[in-house]
């Protein structure tokens, strides 16, 4: 097999098939990042190959919200609309391969896959996205996404005005508290195993009329009401809603530094207004390009900006030559 060729999904016939087509852009990430990226490609007539290995950050939640115009829709379904607006475009690929090697070539850069198929392209937009490091308890990982939640702006308006557990550590209890109260004023903070060390913040959230519960947490489960809450005591609690934090978000940036690109102190690669990495010719978009401002719609938003800049510089660098 000659290393221009891959299998891919041809939208147009419905089946798998060969191509030899030479590529001009690698959108590594196809979440809705690098779709709405591959979209703006598509339409400025770039041949573009997307290599998505079909495990997006949302994947476990029901819906997506504080997005205009499509509110309360699945992540399934909005990237199952992003492929269809795609199979217009015959000159878009998507591969389920993954990248595994990047490197500077002659023509711009050289991509391997964990197929062994080998790509040059003249540009790259990773959009490679995080992934969540959560607290070890039993039912967290199922439940995450569900019915517990992280993000107030995502999911807030769903639970508003009903009590709420808050399982976070004791250092960032009282920042949490700050932006939660504009949603759920009745609020019971689990510190799990620790405690809110500064005297004036801790007086501060239980003047507030809020628990502050120290006691570590074994296990979350659905109930028919909302969710169950064991404690390592033998304690039960009942909530409509569990509100948590990730331990760490790992930024998957393996591929920007094998390229150079500059990192943030938190891992999120460090981009210019037009999404431009500090590598002339790479650019990042969605969760990967920000430090923790992590919303569907902003991850859709610096797709497109992404491949509009992109386009600019290929448009540029074929209209000087």
């Amino acid at each position: 097999m000659q290393q221009s060729c891959i299998l891919f999904y041809n939208f147009a016939l419905n089946y798998p098939c060969m191509t030899d087509i030479g590529y001009e852009v690698a959108v590594i990430g196809g979440s809705h990042a690098g779709l709405a990226a591959a979209h703006t490609l598509g339409r400025s007539k770039r041949r573009t190959i997307v290599f998505d290995t079909g495990k997006p950050r949302n994947r476990t939640s029901n819906q997506s919200h504080n997005l205009s115009g499509r509110d309360g829709t699945s992540p399934v379904d909005l990237r199952a609309a992003a492929h269809h607006d795609l199979r217009q475009f015959g000159h878009v690929k998507i591969s389920p391969e993954a990248v595994v090697k990047l490197s500077v070539s002659k023509e711009g850069y050289q991509l391997t896959t964990d197929q062994r198929q080998a790509f040059t392209v003249r540009k790259i937009i990773l959009a490679t996205g995080v992934v969540d490091q959560l607290l070890p308890i039993e039912g967290l990982q199922a439940l995450w996404g569900k019915k517990v939640f992280h993000c107030t702006y995502c999911h807030g308006w769903e639970a508003r005005d009903q009590p709420a557990l808050v399982l976070v550590k004791g250092m960032i209890a009282w920042e949490v508290a700050m932006t939660l109260s504009q949603w759920n004023d009745q609020l019971t903070f689990l510190l799990h195993g620790t405690t809110v060390e500064d005297a004036a913040k801790r007086a501060q959230l239980l003047q507030k009329g809020w628990s502050l519960i120290e006691t570590p947490v074994e296990r979350i489960a659905e109930s028919d009401t909302g969710l169950i809450v064991s404690l390592a005591d033998g304690q039960t609690l009942t909530s409509p809603v569990v509100y948590t934090k990730p331990v760490r978000v790992q930024f998957n940036n393996k591929l920007a530094e094998l390229l150079g690109c500059e990192l943030s102190r938190s891992g999120s690669v460090l981009t210019d207004a037009a999404m431009q990495t500090s590598v002339p010719g790479v650019f990042a978009a969605g969760d990967l390009a920000h430090p923790g401002y992590h919303q569907v719609s902003e991850a859709i938003s610096t797709g497109h900006k992404a491949a509009a800049f992109c386009n600019n510089q290929l448009s540029m660098e074929g209209f000087i030559i």
